[in-house]
């Protein structure tokens, strides 16, 4: 029996930052999903980046979450 993975979803993370608010630094995070199993870091990067400089905050950060389903295949 061997463990298999298979590709699931996967979405583009950018992580920004509000700044001081009421004492406390505030950080959001706004998601965009259908990232393509296929794409590499460097592109995510780069609409990540282009993203960042239509929005106000300043971002930080910018992940890549993907979800895998992990099963038994049976053989």
């Amino acid at each position: 029996m061997a463990i298999v993975s298979e590709f699931v979803t996967s979405k583009l993370v950018t992580q920004l930052n509000y700044g001081m608010v009421n004492g406390k630094e505030l950080i959001k995070k706004k998601s965009y999903p259908g990232v393509r199993e296929a794409a590499t870091i460097e592109t995510i990067h780069a609409v990540g980046m282009a993203i960042a400089s239509l929005q106000q905050p300043a971002m930080e950060a910018v992940f890549r979450v993907s979800d895998v389903s992990i099963f038994d295949d049976g053989l």
